[in-house]
């Protein structure tokens, strides 16, 4: 499913991209959300559960017991500081190309192509990992690769191909990470067997949902002069975009906050 969720981003960045160029960002925006009504809600009729409906109704007492043990608190703030960072490089990375680097938009646009193709890939080996390794240790893998990408790629890129690297490695590393959310929910049950597991998961997917939202603001903040960095003119660190790749990779880093708590507990 999370892989899934990649595919769309392959070629939807191209659309977009054209439509953007010839009826400009209003008509864009609502002709996608016209789209997205049209051809979601038909998809409505095929939901069904996955158990038989039961025929006799009765109150279920909803389980808060989770809310006490530290290590959901810990898991949650990593992933709530992962998302503050994760979607600037997908909002930022074709402009970033075209005015730093010189590029055309459409290369521009194919670096996000590249970055949403390699997150199917990462989606599903991190996933899978849940499987043979305790989730904090994928979590700290996803985190660890994902800081290495924006600090060594992004940040010293000054040519295509260094920021073609960044946009497999960090779509691979950074893209799968929402895939831990399942290893997550293995762990809390194994502390807490009345979980339900259905709530934790929206939990998690609504603190993704708050970082996606305040990183748009913060992103204008973290705009500044390319003279910031005085000593860095020859890095990516120095342009306008210095700050935002600092923060991008320090979040990235900071996503891996649940494994730091299994280590002190």
């Amino acid at each position: 499913m999370w892989a899934g969720k990649s595919l769309t981003g392959v070629v939807l960045p191209f659309a977009m991209g054209a439509s953007l160029e010839r009826f400009g960002a209003r008509t864009t925006i609502r002709a996608w959300t016209a789209a997205m009504v049209l051809l979601t809600t038909p998809l409505l009729y095929f939901l069904r559960p996955r158990i038989p409906l039961s025929q006799s109704a009765a109150v279920r007492r909803m389980d808060l017991s989770f809310l006490r043990l530290p290590s959901f608190w810990m898991l949650q703030t990593g992933n709530v500081l992962q998302s503050l960072g994760y979607f600037l490089p997908s909002a930022y990375l074709s402009s970033y190309g075209v005015e730093e680097i010189g590029l055309s938009s459409t290369i521009g646009t194919l670096l996000i192509a590249i970055f949403n193709s390699t997150s199917v890939p990462g989606g599903i080996i991190i996933g899978m990992l849940n499987d043979h390794f305790r989730v904090t240790d994928v979590i700290l893998f996803s985190s660890i690769g994902s800081t290495l990408a924006v600090f060594l790629f992004w940040g010293f890129s000054s040519h295509v191909a260094l920021l073609s690297i960044f946009s497999i490695t960090y779509g691979f590393f950074a893209g799968g990470f929402s895939s831990t959310w399942s290893g997550v929910l293995t762990e809390l049950k194994a502390e807490s067997p009345a979980l339900d597991t259905g709530l934790v998961f929206g939990l998690l997917a609504g603190g993704w949902g708050i970082g996606n939202v305040i990183s748009g603001p913060l992103s204008v903040a973290l705009f500044t002069n390319d003279d910031w960095l005085q000593n860095g003119k020859s890095w990516r660190y120095g342009s306008k975009y210095g700050p935002m790749i600092l923060f991008t990779g320090t979040t990235a880093l900071l996503g891996g906050w649940g494994w730091l708590g299994r280590l002190c507990s």
